[in-house]
């Protein structure tokens, strides 16, 4: 039976315009790539989970055991109150939960204009741009990114790929928005794992090469929606406990400094005193408290760990420049300023990361008792020590806090709070230091030591570098064996003892 030619070329027309109008040559072609990633060893079975599953996204409503699983995660998450717990919770739950390789979590720093980036293969945070790469649109757009195959979008950064040699097939990011709509994150899922053919899900991180990831699917996307929106209450709950943390451990600092120095402290004491405190108050790594010794044109310190003097040229450094302009100095990134001298970290080994120092003054009520104190004694050199010069209240010393550290461990940058709370701190502690009488006469004496050593709850030793200093103190050499520092901060030779923290 002889087929008419019309007919079959109206069948062919029809059979095109069918592949054409429901795009089945794409549908086909999308089936087939997903296969072909997957490799899996069943490819009937997982054709048919994975139609099943397109099947399902179509649906704009999660599925009960979706709910469940997301409920599950919702609640370890916002159980967490402990900023770092609270973080190291929501990537672990996210991995479980979008059954993923990887998860990063991205916090903005509004102090330093940066996001904090939390990752699930990285052991400390780091720091990164808000607009650099795919996470710098997402969180200044505010949009979510779903990229399949994340070598052939142009988007894509490999360069961290290239360098590790992992492989970031499929990813998927969304914005973290607050109550009034501020994006105050990002969080990041790489590389979705594929089912096997028994229906159990692969263990995260059993692929480090990221072979046999799947893309993310529109249910990935709602799920992750969902978690978001808890994420940010979480994360809002933990900078709350952070802020009554920061605030309970600055009204306790404050508490004992005043009932330390409400005592009869000597000046090295009542130092040790205010430094270890100090440290408290704004949650530093290293606190310093510098006084002024005019007659030398130094400044200088007791060290907290060796209770020994430590002393710099009065111009010298950070400290200098704060004591002679009589200003505020905040640095949130050291090693960007050219008056930081990164050679002492160098040395020590120590990092410096940023830098407050605070001028510390001394009131009119501190200025009479000196000048009153002068007069009884008649003493032309305490009166030339501490000569008021009609610019108003005169510089005393320094204090310098050296890299502001959360309660949790990860470091911030000083912000205005810190500066507010410090200068109330210097105004309180300034006079105190002012009226003490170690302060009016600055002649070294081997008590000088033992006062450090009692501050600092040890046993005072008659070493062999004390007796250096008693017989260089004698002979009216030197210093008085105290650790001189030069301009670039390094001890002078000729004192030939001590280390410099």
């Amino acid at each position: 039976m002889n087929v008419p030619v019309e007919s079959v070329e109206q069948e062919q027309k029809a059979l095109d315009q069918y592949v054409k109008g429901k795009c089945v040559a794409e549908a086909v072609q999308d089936v087939v790539q997903s296969l072909i990633t997957a490799k899996p060893i069943n490819p009937k079975q997982w054709l048919l989970e994975h139609l099943e599953g397109e099947l399902s996204n179509e649906s704009q409503d999660l599925s009960e055991s979706d709910l469940h699983r997301l409920f599950a995660t919702t609640r370890k998450i916002t159980s967490e109150i402990v900023p770092q717990e609270a973080i190291e919770s929501v990537i672990r739950e996210t991995i479980v939960l979008l059954n993923c390789d990887r998860v990063s979590l991205f916090v903005v720093d509004r102090k330093m204009s940066k996001l904090r980036l939390y990752a699930s293969n990285l052991a400390t945070p780091i720091m990164v741009s808000p607009g650099q790469g795919i996470v710098g649109s997402v969180f200044s757009h505010k949009h979510t990114v779903n990229i399949g195959n994340c070598y052939l979008d142009q988007r894509f950064d490999r360069s961290f790929d290239d360098k590790t040699g992992y492989t970031t097939r499929s990813l998927i990011a969304m914005p973290i928005l607050d109550f009034e709509n501020n994006c105050i994150g990002v969080i990041q899922a790489i590389n979705k794992l594929p089912f096997d053919q028994t229906q159990k899900v692969e263990k995260a991180g059993t692929d480090p090469i990221g072979t046999c990831a799947v893309p993310f699917e529109k249910n990935d996307e709602r799920m992750l929606m969902h978690l978001t929106q808890h994420v940010g209450i979480a994360m809002r709950n933990a900078e709350l406990y952070r802020e009554a943390i920061a605030t309970s451990e600055r009204a306790t600092g404050f508490l004992n400094t005043i009932q330390s120095i409400s005592q009869d402290l000597g000046t090295q004491s009542m130092l040790l005193t205010i430094t270890m405190h100090a440290n408290k108050i704004v949650s530093s790594e290293r606190a310093t408290v510098f006084l002024v010794d005019e007659p030398n044109q130094q400044l200088w310190s007791v060290s907290t760990d060796t209770g020994q003097e430590i002393r710099i040229p009065m111009r010298a450094g950070i400290a200098g420049q704060c004591f002679v302009e009589a200003n505020v100095i905040n640095i949130p990134d050291a090693y960007a300023d050219k008056r930081f001298n990164q050679e002492v970290d160098k040395k020590t080994g120590f990092k410096t990361q940023s830098i407050l120092a605070i001028p510390m003054l001394e009131d009119d009520a501190a200025r009479e008792e000196f000048e009153k104190a002068a007069q009884k004694r008649k003493s032309l050199a305490t009166l030339a020590d501490k000569k008021v010069t009609e610019q108003g209240n005169k510089v005393i010393g320094v204090i310098q806090m050296i890299n502001k550290v959360s309660f949790d461990g990860q470091l911030e940058i000083f912000d205005e709070g810190d500066i507010e709370v410090m200068e109330l701190f210097a105004k309180f502690v300034g006079p105190k230091l002012a009226m003490s009488s170690f302060l009016a006469t600055r002649h070294s004496e081997p008590s000088d030591r033992k006062e450090a050593e009692l501050a600092l709850g040890r046993q005072p030793q008659q070493t062999d570098d004390m007796v250096r200093m008693h017989k260089r103190s004698s002979r009216g050499q030197g210093t008085g064996g105290m650790i001189v520092l030069g301009e670039d901060g390094e001890e002078d030779d000729e004192d030939g003892f001590g280390v410099v923290d």
